[in-house]
């Protein structure tokens, strides 16, 4: 496995996973009570992406090749002001947006997208090895939602 292959199946897990820009991920049983598992492979790469919760959620991206563990990434994501920003507008503008990233073949910040009155920003630190970072979501100016980030290389 070469750095440009786990970075490039990484892009490709996540437009085929949550997003669903792709439709090369499923969803599966959750080996955990309440949560959501959306799982990706290819040849020896497998992604999960596991989480809790809907409008505020927390969750975890794991990626295996050979079945072992080489990169992870947590997250935590929530609505700032739910009166006049919902869990549905959420995904739909976060769907939106991550699929034009993904679509630029990468994952992480320094993105930019607007749609009407809401603008997506992602901002981090960091490449695919090791990072942190934060989304953001403004409605009309205003910040209405955040999601931050953590994540990484894993090895033995």
């Amino acid at each position: 496995m070469t750095n440009m292959e786990l970075e490039q199946f990484i892009v490709s897990a996540k437009a085929n996973g949550w997003v669903g820009a792709h439709a090369g991920g499923k969803k599966v049983p959750s080996s955990r009570l309440g949560a959501f598992d959306i799982i990706f492979d290819d040849g020896d790469f497998h992604y999960r992406d596991s989480f809790v919760g809907f409008s505020d959620f927390c969750g975890q991206e794991h990626v295996t090749f050979k079945q072992e563990p080489v990169w992870s990434m947590a997250y935590y994501g929530y609505l700032l002001n739910p009166k006049i920003f919902s869990g549905d507008e959420a995904v739909t503008i976060l769907k939106k947006a991550l699929t034009k990233m993904y679509d630029e073949k990468r994952f992480l910040g320094g993105f930019y997208y607007t749609d009407g009155s809401f603008e997506y920003r992602d901002m981090n630190f960091g490449d695919y090895k090791r990072f942190n970072g934060i989304e953001k979501i403004y409605k009309n100016g205003e910040l209405v939602y955040e999601l931050v980030y953590i994540g990484g290389e894993v090895k033995k």
